[in-house]
């Protein structure tokens, strides 16, 4: 009984100290407190992202994929390898992130300090690059190489 308790507290807490995002056309709001302006573009698979203090785009979203038959399971009959490339527009650096929905975008931007008191924040995104890297282009086979053979 102790245990169930114990496993009960746990997840209370958890899901008291997790915070909630919200996003509509233009806004995303935390804990119901506008954070950053976030567009989703291009059918969703791309995003802009400034702060609200900001006259211009300083973060562009962009969800990739390519097909790795190395990756082919039963959950993944298609060998589809997904991420997201954060491209930090005003600092010339990018870094990648596994692929997760736009809402889960918005919590890792606002759990890495990315923007504070709505502007970005240099530093922050700085670690946030050499945190995360470039690990799937970099592991992808043949790089960006498209090989094309005529027969």
């Amino acid at each position: 009984m102790k245990k169930y308790t114990l496993i009960a507290a746990l997840l209370i807490s958890t899901i008291s100290m997790a915070q909630k995002v919200k996003l509509e056309e233009t806004m995303a709001y935390v804990d119901e407190v506008e954070y950053i302006y976030y567009e989703k573009q291009n059918m969703a698979n791309d995003a802009s992202v400034k702060g609200l203090k900001a006259d211009h785009e300083e973060l562009f979203l962009k969800y990739l994929s390519y097909t790795d038959p190395n990756e082919i399971t039963k959950a993944n009959p298609e060998g589809k390898v997904r991420w997201v490339e954060f491209n930090f527009l005003d600092l010339g650096v990018k870094c990648e992130v596994e692929n997760h929905t736009h809402k889960a975008m918005v919590k890792l931007i606002y759990e890495n300090n990315l923007f504070v008191d709505g502007k970005l924040d240099q530093a922050a995104a700085q670690r946030f690059v050499s945190k995360y890297g470039t690990r799937f282009s970099d592991n992808r086979r043949n790089g960006n190489v498209n090989i094309i053979i005529n027969n």
